[in-house]
């Protein structure tokens, strides 16, 4: 039913859930530390397994170490989303279990907003600057 507040009823449909912004930013803070974990847990080690590993030993094709070849790879916006997603969101998981680990050996400056700032803010300018990387060395070619 509805809440009582000074004898009146509210209705629930009303009352609507207040969401403040340092929650919002802890819950994208979350987010890219869960996608990081997972992508730091299943895609790193399969990515280095095919590329690194059953490539070269000729189990499986990957692309060769011809300059053409890898212009015309690196020119597809998927491959550029995923080399993004794979440099980029690991980078977040990072920063968010070495603050988490300093927080719980007691270090109480990790706690503060300068620590968060250093954090996630290394996070994000590793972020820009992989985008910047794959957005002017091959421009893009979706044919």
């Amino acid at each position: 039913m509805g809440c009582c507040i000074g004898g009146d009823r509210l209705r629930p449909d009303l009352v609507r859930p207040v969401i403040r912004r340092s929650a919002l930013l802890h819950l994208f803070y979350w987010f890219a530390f869960a996608q990081g974990g997972v992508i730091a847990a299943v895609l790193i080690p399969v990515h280095v397994l095919v590329q690194g590993i059953l490539g070269p030993l000729g189990m499986v094709p990957v692309v060769d170490r011809h300059y053409d070849t890898w212009v015309r790879v690196l020119g597809n916006p998927l491959v550029k989303l995923y080399l993004l997603v794979l440099i980029a969101l690991p980078f977040f998981h990072f920063a968010h279990r070495l603050r988490y680990l300093l927080v719980d050996l007691g270090v109480p400056a990790a706690k503060g907003v300068p620590a968060q700032a250093v954090f996630y803010g290394g996070a994000v300018a590793i972020t820009l600057v992989t985008i910047w990387v794959l957005l002017t060395t091959v421009p893009m070619s979706f044919g």
